[in-house]
């Protein structure tokens, strides 16, 4: 007969040695991250691990809660008696070491999302207020970052995510090392001739907006389909860095990704709003995107 101590050693083991690869990275491994610093890999990779961690305890907790079901199983047929076909039908009440599965907490979930309405984007050099018009958006408060039923991977995901500060565009994505300029982007006008100019198949023209007030231009970028990410620098493909970075802030995840940017002065700081999905990706959801950067507002 199983002791619960056995049983707790059962578990602790199970959950150490195999549980980890069990694990999904669903998003984890998104391309949309963030910069080293504050941008794409820092709060993209932070939000992406506060889900990962959430999930990765949904998991922990189901899976053992699947290893007491079964050690529960086959302690009841290891005791019927050895005489009987098929053995004795199962008590009607469980003994009183065993919890009845109708009582038992359920099981963490994944919080469903940021609430349709006002939302602090990005609390930076430029705070930003945006309204989510629809639900399935994730995102922390003031972090910049918002993804569309947490993921932003191909082939379907999308991401929005925000600059407020100068960058430097590299002449070629797949070449950064040797193509960061020497003069930073520090105007709307600088980086969407920059960004303009870097993709070896063209980009689409600049179209003329205005946010809140503030002029700007938008610009749509496309990374090549048949692209090769791991021939370029670092397996990565860069598109633009900060001054306090050695390795690229925005990079493209995958061949094909679109970046659709939202390029603005702000009381002379220039403003990069980056919406990226896919040909995947539904219509409706690039509308979304759409409707919440039309939507944001600048302290």
């Amino acid at each position: 007969m199983p002791t619960d101590r056995k049983l707790d050693q059962t578990i602790s083991q199970w959950l150490e040695a195999d549980a980890p690869r069990q694990l999904p990275d669903r998003v984890l491994r998104t391309t949309f991250d963030r910069t080293r610093r504050t941008k794409q890999q820092g709060r993209w990779r932070a939000l992406l691990r506060r889900l990962d961690t959430m999930n990765r305890t949904f998991l922990a907790l189901g899976g053992a809660g699947v290893i007491v079901i079964a050690a529960a199983t086959v302690f009841s047929l290891g005791s019927r008696p050895s005489g009987s076909v098929g053995g004795s039908a199962p008590p009607t009440t469980a003994p009183p070491s065993q919890t009845p599965a109708a009582t038992r907490s359920p099981a963490p979930t994944v919080a469903p999302g940021v609430p349709v309405g006002s939302f602090v984007l990005w609390s930076g050099k430029v705070p930003m207020t945006v309204t989510i018009p629809a639900s399935g958006w994730f995102g922390t408060p003031a972090d910049g970052i918002l993804t569309k039923n947490d993921s932003a991977d191909a082939p379907d995901g999308a991401g929005l995510i925000v600059f407020d500060s100068d960058v430097y565009v590299y002449g070629q994505p797949c070449k950064w090392l040797t193509t960061r300029p020497a003069t930073a982007s520090a105007t709307a006008d600088a980086f969407v001739a920059s960004i303009g100019a870097q993709e070896v198949r063209g980009a689409s023209p600049p179209v003329d907006i205005t946010l809140d007030g503030h002029a700007g231009k938008s610009i749509t970028v496309r990374a090549p389909i048949d692209a090769k990410f791991a021939d370029c620098d670092q397996g990565t493909y860069g598109r633009w860095v900060t001054e306090a970075e050695t390795t690229p802030g925005r990079y493209s995840q995958s061949p094909g990704q679109i970046d659709k940017l939202w390029v603005l002065d702000v009381d002379g700081q220039l403003v990069v709003i980056d919406t990226a999905y896919y040909d995947g990706t539904p219509k409706a959801v690039v509308d979304e995107m759409d409707a919440i950067v039309a939507s944001m507002t600048f302290e």
